[in-house]
């Protein structure tokens, strides 16, 4: 994928995400704040920072709590999206998009980075800016990828993802560390680790466990009193 290319799907991306949102119900946006954590008050979700905002609309667009409908099937059915169109596109690979847990290796050769993806065991090339940044090798995140033309796009929200967010998720009980000034590379996992992992990620609530877990180890900063 050239770098326009990747810059006009990336446009593309934002201005359907941002349109999905705007359909998320005040009972779904509600449910989703409860559920990560997060107080509601005056029709506003209570968080700290605009990272942990994005955790509350990432789940009413992809994957509501709650048995609420997901905002990105609203926007499909009342967006104007002509059939073979690039934003036609974009919203088919949007809708297929697959939640995760990844590792960054490094640079690849053909643009993005190389991943591996540890749900599933295969590598990945993802077209993002901000996991092409120095010192984000070895370092993990949970979110949602979306393949388009050739590589793979992350859409909504990343979660860092550290050992004790790993041990949070096997159930073990984790000893409270300070909040790291920078996310340390993750140990690789053991292949039981792996299969319990995979176990749980089939499970429809296992996004919002992920970010819960990510939020109480401080990895989103601190959380609203």
């Amino acid at each position: 994928m050239s770098t326009s290319a990747y810059e006009a799907y990336r446009a593309i991306r934002e201005r359907i995400l941002t349109a999905a949102a705007r359909r998320i119900p005040r009972a779904s946006a509600a449910s989703q704040a409860r559920a990560l954590g997060f107080g509601w008050k005056d029709d506003a979700v209570q968080v700290a920072n605009d990272a942990q905002f994005q955790l509350v609309l990432d789940l009413g667009v992809f994957g509501p709590a709650g048995g609420h409908s997901r905002a990105l099937d609203r926007e499909a059915k009342a967006g104007d999206y002509p059939e073979g169109s690039e934003d036609a596109a974009v919203l088919a690979a949007l809708s297929r998009a697959h939640f995760t847990l990844f590792r960054v290796v490094g640079p690849d050769p053909q643009g993005g980075v190389e991943a591996d993806d540890l749900l599933r065991g295969t590598k990945l090339r993802i077209q993002d800016g901000m996991l092409a940044r120095e010192g984000m090798e070895g370092t993990a995140f949970a979110g949602r990828l979306m393949r388009i033309g050739g590589f793979e796009m992350t859409c909504g929200a990343l979660a860092p993802v550290t050992d004790e967010v790993v041990e949070t998720l096997l159930g073990r009980p984790v000893t409270p560390k300070p909040i790291p000034q920078f996310l340390p590379e993750i140990t690789p996992l053991m292949d039981s680790d792996i299969a319990a992992l995979r176990g749980a990620a089939s499970a429809s609530e296992f996004p919002l466990r992920v970010y819960r877990a990510s939020l109480d180890h401080g990895l989103f900063g601190k959380l609203p009193d």
